[in-house]
């Protein structure tokens, strides 16, 4: 009788079921190159964010469903999408991270020092004063827990609430006009906004008696892209809004252009008005106050992380003019 022919390395008997066996380093390489695919909506955005190829990265995924055993995801000229079998991998591998964050938490807690990484987010530009707020209160969280790696990041409001929510954040800089359950607001400052224009614009030269809500609304105006308080949204809802940016250098390009009218915070424009690029529009009625708020998880992962951040951004935001 022939003996069946067995591939040098290989065992005699089958693989075992992949929910059966260790992970691997190479398994968990596989699926965070397939979590990075889900989160990017496809192979193409994933290339920049892996540093891989298309085909590597459908090399990976096409691995990984192999020892999956499982179809994970459709992708061809109809786009990419997660099959049923996908998402719930997708979950999994979202509980195991949050499990590997628990224990590094638990870890750090044993040895009673705050060590890995503080996450702090801004949903927007900082004016200079702020800036030099949050670079003073960076400082002493650095002397108090020099272990910690600190990341300072800018995101769309949206993402920034997600990652709050999900423990991937830590403590956020933004507007409080939209308020979401599980999250903690505390106040940080108000500026005021104003209406402006470019020394470019037809309404550069026309003193205030003049201009008229009427003659405003004729000319195009920059919406923010996101909600704002009861005040400003009245104002907006009198202009034409004809164009989005949602932050507020993008803004400041637009404005300049002379094509649009749109509202900035003070300390933002004051440089642009200080060289008569900028002016502000009837500032005593168009206008309305910026507030922020610094935000955090109600019941956050890391508590002693939080407390730390919130108590010197607070503290740093007091001193600010």
């Amino acid at each position: 009788m022939t003996k069946p022919h067995v591939a040098r390395g290989s065992t005699t008997g089958p693989t075992p079921p992949f929910a059966q066996r260790e992970l691997t380093d190479y398994d968990l390489k596989l699926l965070q190159v397939f979590r990075t695919v889900v989160e990017c909506g496809g192979f193409t955005a994933a290339e920049t964010e892996l540093s891989l190829s298309r085909s590597t990265i459908s090399i990976h995924m096409s691995s990984l469903e192999t020892r999956l055993g499982m179809r994970l995801c459709q992708r061809g000229r109809q786009g990419f999408s997660l099959t049923r079998e996908g998402q719930a991998v997708y979950n999994a591998i979202l509980s195991l991270t949050e499990a590997h964050d628990e224990f590094r938490h638990a870890v750090a807690q044993v040895n009673q020092s705050l060590s890995g990484e503080l996450i702090i987010l801004a949903a927007d530009q900082l004016d200079p004063p702020r800036q030099r707020s949050l670079a003073q209160a960076m400082a002493t969280i650095y002397r108090q827990a020099p272990e910690l790696q600190i990341t300072l990041d800018l995101l769309p409001l949206q993402q920034i609430e997600l990652a709050l929510l999900k423990n991937q954040a830590h403590v956020a800089l933004m507007p409080g006009y939209r308020r979401i359950d599980g999250l903690h607001y505390e106040p940080a400052f108000s500026t005021p906004v104003y209406l402006c224009c470019s020394n470019t614009h037809p309404l550069f030269g026309l003193a205030d008696n003049r201009i008229t809500e009427e003659l405003l609304a004729e000319h195009p105006a920059v919406h923010p892209g996101v909600n704002i308080n009861p005040e400003g949204r009245k104002l907006l809802q009198k202009l034409n809004t004809r164009a989005r940016a949602y932050q507020f250098d993008t803004r400041v390009s637009l404005i300049l252009s002379g094509a649009w009218l749109g509202f900035l915070p003070a300390a933002i424009a004051e440089p642009y008005i200080q060289t008569g690029e900028l002016r502000y529009l009837q500032p005593d009625t168009w206008q309305y106050p910026f507030q922020q708020f610094f935000v955090s998880r109600k019941q956050p992962r890391e508590p002693d992380k939080v407390k730390l951040a919130l108590k010197e951004l607070i503290k740093s935001s007091q001193l600010a003019p």
